[in-house]
């Protein structure tokens, strides 16, 4: 990510949110290669992550594994554009409101990170999509009267 970054034109920070206590030869490195624009704040919960998605052009969300991340999720619904590794599980929760890119390639995450820099208004309406589709798609009360519909036909078998 930080590497792509440094091909992204314009000011925009990125922020890296997160910290990895057994990885910090590897996360010194990353800061040490890193341009000006990249900040660490380390790991961020509560309002200050609150802060940073509703303040967020965009997101990125380069996992590879998982099923249908909460942090993706969570950022479609604050309205992000959400640039998102592209693997089935990710382009099944963003659908076309995701900018995606292969996370092997890095001018590939290049492109996303310009998609959003170069036309913000273009980027906010994606987020926007994204907003919807989270809101259509990943209600809490729509979730569980689903599994309530699927326990209830269970227990009658």
């Amino acid at each position: 990510m930080v590497a792509a970054y440094r091909r992204v034109g314009g000011d925009l920070p990125l922020v890296m949110v997160g910290d990895a206590p057994y990885a910090t030869d590897f996360i010194a490195g990353m800061k040490r290669d890193a341009d000006p624009r990249v900040r660490f704040p380390g790991t961020v919960f509560g309002e200050g992550y609150r802060g940073l998605l509703s303040s967020a052009l965009a997101t990125v969300h380069a996992t590879e594994v998982g099923g249908t991340h909460p942090a993706l999720v969570e950022a479609m619904g604050y309205g992000n554009c959400v640039l998102v590794n592209d693997e089935p599980a990710n382009r099944e929760t963003a659908g076309d409101a995701g900018v995606y890119f292969d996370v092997e390639d890095e001018a590939s995450l290049a492109a996303a990170f310009e998609f959003a820099r170069a036309d913000p208004p273009r980027a906010r309406d994606r987020g926007e999509r994204a907003a919807r589709r989270a809101a259509e798609e990943y209600d809490w009360d729509l979730v569980a009267d689903q599994y309530e519909r699927l326990f209830r036909s269970l227990t009658k078998r």
